[in-house]
């Protein structure tokens, strides 16, 4: 089957943005406090997500809850997130049960506010080298088309 001109700047498309992931994973691990992919991804969704729960995670992300939940969990334990408290863990503070964490709010701790700033700027600081040589409307042209390209469905 031939492929047209179109087919084949799609799976450019497909493959710059791959190495634009794959390289971005990388710079991660070299950092002195990495987050992979998917937590700085999750960090990211809570903190500009007010009221986020592990629901909505798992619903923004099209991933199963078990998948949210062990990676929240592991948030968790790294002091990333916490959630917070709500006015029903508060009435059902008397009793000897936690509350399940069913819908509970999940927030940043100051340790994965830290933690999001910096990975945010070591790779918005990427983003400025390699965007260095551009012009300001080249730079305006791409932002518009990757918005576009990012349009919600």
């Amino acid at each position: 089957m031939d492929t047209t001109p179109r087919d084949s700047n799609v799976e450019a498309v497909f493959s710059q943005l791959r190495e634009i992931s794959r390289r971005s994973n990388a710079r991660s691990r070299l950092s002195d406090h990495p987050l992979t992919f998917v937590e700085h991804s999750l960090l990211r969704f809570i903190a500009t997500t007010a009221g986020t729960r592990a629901t909505d995670i798992a619903t923004a992300f099209t991933l199963n809850r078990s998948t949210v939940s062990r990676q929240v969990n592991t948030l968790i334990e790294l002091g990333l997130i916490h959630y917070q408290d709500h006015e029903t863990d508060i009435k059902d503070s008397s009793t000897k049960n936690p509350p399940s964490g069913r819908g509970r709010i999940l927030a940043l701790t100051e340790l994965g506010r830290i933690q999001l700033a910096s990975s945010t700027a070591a790779h918005q600081d990427v983003a400025k080298d390699r965007l260095s040589a551009w012009t300001d409307s080249e730079i305006a042209a791409f932002a518009m088309a990757l918005a576009r390209y990012n349009e919600d469905d």
